[in-house]
């Protein structure tokens, strides 16, 4: 008889006709603070979705204006943009309402929620239960993916966390005590040390989640597999034989079902949103800047501001480049945005002084 792995593999390479066609769409949220990898995680399982003949959808959420991560994505991936606010607050109703005619008119199976880095994801779990008493779909899994270098460097001074923004603390423990599933991401920039002071933590938070340690969101395509298992009668499986082959890691997909709704029972609507200091700066660029004097800009940022993001050209190179800048770095990747996209620059933080963001981008990088 062969492997788990092996029948699991058999099942996604069936032909969809024979599939069983009764069947439920799972439903997965992609969660995490700013700048931790969601959406590197969630190019990988779109890939593993497409070569499993399956047809995913995505609701991408950002806290900005623009869906600068929503260019990363295949173009013909079905998605639904929620801009300029948070999925799980000032958005619940829309979010309803996206999901449900993602369904209707996508008839995808299998969906993947990405949130922005602000959102609690417990609040999340009632619109998609609402959802679910008229749709065929299910919440399977949420997934959080922790930066564990920049945690890492809070644990290692031991009044790290009392250091640190109360609200930002709060907001990262709701995500870690929400999840199924914990990427510990980023590991390769951190040392032992840090790794073990994270899982310590991670599991005070969260002592019923599985942990999976990962550089670049790079994890074994079963935790992927896993992840839709709930759904029981979806085209990733077929039930019976699901059973009959003991319920691949049947333990994580029951074990963990409970926490996070009784979590949600009595405490999602009892406390104010952590992230309601959060705010996002979108700024729109006219012209192309000089490359040296735009990092200098980046790395000038004041400590408030958690995350830049944008979409920039510069006058040394004809390339246009995708950044992301996160905890005090920076990365470019050249870019052929889909569409009429124009440069854009999206600063979020922590009561941002616009204004001071403004003046310094002009002094510095446009010298005016």
């Amino acid at each position: 008889m062969g492997s788990k792995h092996d029948k699991e593999m058999g099942l996604l390479s069936m032909p969809l006709s024979h599939r069983t066609q009764n069947r439920t769409i799972p439903v997965i949220i992609l969660s995490g603070f700013l700048g931790t990898g969601k959406t590197t995680l969630l190019k990988q399982w779109l890939q593993w979705s497409t070569e499993a003949q399956l047809v995913p959808a995505v609701i991408m959420n950002e806290v900005g204006e623009v869906n600068l991560d929503g260019q990363q994505l295949p173009p013909e991936v079905a998605m639904k943009e929620m801009l300029g606010g948070c999925i799980c607050c000032s958005f619940r109703g829309d979010f309803s309402m996206k999901l449900y005619e993602l369904v209707q008119e996508e008839n995808p199976d299998v969906i993947y929620v990405e949130c922005t880095g602000i959102a609690e994801p417990m609040e999340l779990v009632e619109s998609i239960t609402e959802v679910s008493l008229y749709s065929q779909i299910v919440l399977t899994n949420i997934v959080t993916v922790v930066d564990v270098k920049h945690l890492g460097d809070l644990l290692a001074d031991e009044s790290g966390l009392q250091k640190a923004n109360r609200k930002m603390v709060r907001l990262l423990e709701e995500q870690i005590r929400a999840a199924h599933m914990i990427l510990l991401n980023k590991s390769d920039l951190a040392i032992a040390d840090q790794i073990e002071l994270v899982q310590q933590q991670v599991r005070k938070w969260n002592e019923h989640a599985k942990h999976v340690i990962t550089d670049h969101a790079v994890m074994g395509r079963e935790m992927w597999l896993q992840s839709c298992i709930n759904a029981g009668g979806s085209r990733l499986f077929v039930k019976d034989d699901l059973q009959s082959d003991n319920q691949i890691d049947a333990s994580v997909s029951h074990e963990h079902s409970e926490q996070p709704m009784e979590h949600t029972k009595h405490e999602a609507h009892h406390h104010a949103h952590a992230h309601d200091f959060v705010t996002a700066w979108t700024y729109s660029l006219t012209q192309p800047m000089d490359s040296e004097r735009f990092e200098q800009w980046l790395s000038s940022l004041p400590a408030n501001v958690y995350r830049a993001k944008g979409i920039v050209s510069f006058t040394d190179t004809t390339k246009r480049y995708m950044f992301q800048f996160a905890y005090r770095t920076s990365d470019f990747i050249p870019v052929a945005p889909q569409g009429e996209v124009k440069d854009v620059l999206v600063v979020i933080g922590e009561h941002l002084d616009t204004n001071f963001l403004e003046q310094t981008l002009q002094e510095t990088v446009f010298q005016l």
